[in-house]
């Protein structure tokens, strides 16, 4: 993970993952829906950096995430930076307690019909890595 101390700003060529804890927000082929990248009311969407990160250590933030939201963890929605900034937001980090690699992604439109645009094309994007124990149970979302 990232030095607590010495953290970085995000750069364009970053992969980010989004947590995925709706079941829902993954379809039978396991790509990932819109829904999973829409913002929440607050237009700052939590993404965790890979950069310095172990698998391990994303997959224990995300149990870690999920066990706080009372959620089960069905994987992780990988993007590159570079897709959010292309679509006029903005990715900074938000080192948070547990979370060195915590960012958000900010500077969405208010408009939900131009939120849900942006999701649309960052889903198309996005790789869905399913939690290794699903890997390993071959459990489909």
């Amino acid at each position: 993970m990232i030095d607590p101390a010495s953290v970085p700003p995000v750069a364009a060529d970053e992969l980010l993952a989004r947590f995925v804890l709706q079941r829902s927000h993954v379809r039978s082929d396991r790509t990932v829906k819109p829904d999973a990248f829409l913002p929440p009311p607050n237009l700052e969407l939590s993404v965790i950096r890979h950069r310095s990160a172990e698998p391990a250590e994303l997959w224990a933030v995300g149990r870690a995430v999920a066990a706080k939201r009372q959620r089960t963890l069905y994987g992780r929605a990988d993007v590159q930076t570079s897709v959010l900034l292309e679509h006029r937001l903005s990715v900074v980090a938000d080192a948070i307690e547990g979370n060195p690699n915590h960012a958000n992604v900010s500077g969405w439109p208010a408009d939900k019909a131009a939120q849900k645009n942006i999701a649309q094309e960052v889903a198309a994007v996005a790789d869905f890595v399913p939690t290794p124990d699903a890997v390993n149970a071959d459990a489909a979302p």
